[in-house]
């Protein structure tokens, strides 16, 4: 028998305590970029970002959600991978100041069918419980027009005593992000606190002036426009241009009941995807 291997190719993590190093894995963020060409990483490959939260509808529920597939563009169908893993994981926690532990009490895991004519693919859900699968149900992924329409399905199951409905589908991606901005105060820091000679700070370092006009000290006491609270770095929101507008991603939503997890209230979670070699 062949032994089945799984690469992991994204981690991402949302702790109640910090962060943790996972092996063998390679890290995540909101966006890695475009794939190149011949490389194994595809954009459903691309894990974007995790989030875990107590679900503003239902306190009861945690929800949460997982991203892929980001700067997807308006108008198109993206699917996810027909071969790999899309695992949220679950560590049980005492207190918020305990040292995370990185076990796997519950692990959700959502695997994909081949995609139909409008995009829509079966899901598989694995639920399992310290590493030992508890059970399956299934469900279906949202199509985008549906989507974009508001008519989500929702759909729900309960393994092994543990209650939760869960939702796969593309949404808008809801970060706001100056990319422009961000990259020229970050090099306009870097030269006045680093640069210079001996990295000892370029005091003559420059920073564009924002949207809005306001050079970077421009609020500073004692100058023309001083107002003692205003210290220009970035663009302020009325103007900043949004990296991320009219793009979407895929989302993996699992609204999960609290109280069905065994008990406790905190949890450190992460998200992983892998692939079959």
């Amino acid at each position: 028998m062949k032994r089945k291997n799984w690469q992991i190719f994204g981690t991402i993590v949302a702790l109640a305590t910090g962060l943790v190093a996972s092996t063998p894995s390679f890290a995540s963020d909101h966006d890695d970029g475009e794939p190149t060409s011949g490389t194994a990483k595809n954009r459903n490959l691309n894990l974007s970002d995790h989030f875990a939260f107590k679900s503003p509808s239902n306190p009861a529920e945690m929800a949460i959600i997982s991203y892929t597939n980001p700067r997807s563009l308006p108008g198109h169908v993206y699917t996810l991978a027909t071969n790999a893993r899309y695992e949220q994981h679950i560590s049980k926690v005492v207190n918020k100041t305990d040292v995370p532990t990185t076990a796997e009490d519950y692990v959700f895991r959502y695997e994909f069918g081949p995609p139909d004519a409008s995009g829509v693919q079966m899901i598989t859900v694995t639920l399992l419980e310290g590493g030992v699968s508890m059970g399956t149900a299934t469900g279906m992924t949202t199509s985008y027009a549906a989507s974009k329409a508001g008519t989500i399905v929702d759909n729900t199951a309960t393994i092994a005593g543990v209650t939760f409905h869960y939702f796969v589908g593309s949404r808008a991606d809801a970060f706001y992000f100056d990319v422009i901005r961000f990259f020229q105060v970050r090099e306009f820091l870097a030269e006045r606190f680093f640069g210079g000679t001996g990295g000892n700070g370029n005091a003559g370092a420059a920073l564009a002036p924002n949207c809005k006009g306001q050079a970077f000290l421009g609020g500073v006491l004692g100058t023309p426009e001083g107002d003692g609270d205003d210290v220009n770095l970035f663009n302020p929101a009325s103007c900043a241009p949004d990296f991320t507008k009219n793009y979407n991603v895929t989302a993996i939503d699992t609204n999960v009941t609290i109280s069905t997890l065994g008990g406790g209230s905190v949890f450190d979670t992460w998200s992983t995807i892998s692939v079959l070699q």
